[in-house]
């Protein structure tokens, strides 16, 4: 990570949680038109497997 980048990171932790929260609204919005390779079968295979994982030990924790 850029100092650049750490510094934002710094400052965005100092805006009040209203701020914060439109600040990350507009930074989604322009991430989700930025042009992202496709994933691969591997990747999404991987992301599903922790997803199952996440859900099987708050099912977990739930029938505790």
């Amino acid at each position: 990570m850029s100092t650049a980048t750490a510094h934002l990171l710094e400052e965005f932790n100092k805006l009040p949680l209203q701020e914060q929260r439109v600040f990350s609204d507009i930074i989604l919005h322009r991430a989700a038109k930025l042009d992202y390779p496709q994933l691969t079968d591997e990747e999404l295979t991987s992301a599903a497997a922790q997803i199952f994982a996440v859900l099987d030990e708050e099912e977990d924790a739930a029938s505790r």
